[in-house]
């Protein structure tokens, strides 16, 4: 069997791991030593949503840091994070959607926003891996995320890191922005206690049911775009081995969640 690259999952909690050390900065740095050195990364967050349109993919060839959140204080928004992007990788992965009859084209001028950039800052800080950004669908199934992760999986063979960057509990008005360290609230230890087993395991058939089985589903993710990434990861894992890599509950429901897959 060729060499397959591991797909990556990590969450997404706004700009504070780009500025903050602590344990989980630590674990996005263990990452990034311990992944096989890729040639290029196509990654997807929640923060890029292109509608009922055809999926995009970036295809600057220096993508611009994208500063897609507001009220942080002057330092948050004066940090670059310079790498490269991948015309031809975004042109590739393109092809690869069209040939399953998945609607795609290439952005020219879109760079990477937060959901990317931030965690990517503490993986591969020397940024000196191209990058390719590709929009979430909005309102799509788990099951239509799911085939695009496999449809681009064939990306792996070619030391291409698929990278996810998700937040499977994404309320911001309950977020406690001013107490890291408070306990978790019941409800999202609750949505959390249902989630882990089932990711830890694979469980695809009941991922895909969350919104109806999961307790708390509503109140942990009222909207899916920032829960799918999820799915893609999966899809593109095609039914791999899990390893988490990290997991905590911080602001008293933002999920850190770090775990690869290897097929």
């Amino acid at each position: 069997m060729p060499f397959l690259m591991p797909v990556a999952f990590v969450s997404d909690f706004g700009p504070m791991p780009a500025f903050e050390d602590d344990d989980y900065t630590k674990a996005l740095e263990i990452l990034g030593r311990e992944l096989p050195r890729p040639n290029g990364i196509l990654a997807m967050s929640g923060h890029w949503d292109t509608g009922n349109g055809p999926l995009e993919a970036t295809a600057s060839l220096s993508p611009e840091t994208i500063y897609d959140y507001y009220g942080f204080p002057r330092e948050f928004y004066d940090k670059k994070y310079p790498c490269l992007g991948d015309p031809q990788l975004a042109q590739e992965a393109v092809h690869l959607l069209l040939g399953a009859n998945i609607k795609a084209q290439v952005n020219q001028s879109r760079g990477l926003d937060h959901g990317v950039w931030v965690s990517l800052s503490r993986i591969y800080p020397k940024a000196d891996i191209p990058v390719v950004q590709l929009s979430v669908p909005a309102g799509q199934n788990p099951e239509k995320i799911i085939q695009m992760g496999k449809t681009l999986s064939d990306l792996r063979k070619k030391n291409i890191l698929i990278l996810s960057c998700g937040a499977l509990i994404h309320n911001l008005r309950r977020v406690h922005f001013e107490g890291k360290n408070d306990p978790p609230d019941s409800w999202a230890t609750e949505f959390d206690q249902w989630l882990e087993p089932k990711i830890d395991a694979g469980d695809v058939k009941g991922l895909k049911k969350y919104k109806e089985l999961a307790p708390h589903a509503a109140l942990a993710a009222p909207t899916p775009e920032h829960f799918d990434p999820l799915f893609f990861a999966l899809g593109a894992g095609l039914g791999g081995k899990i390893k988490r890599r990290f997991r905590s509950i911080r602001y008293g429901n933002g999920l850190l969640l770090i775990f690869t897959m290897d097929s």
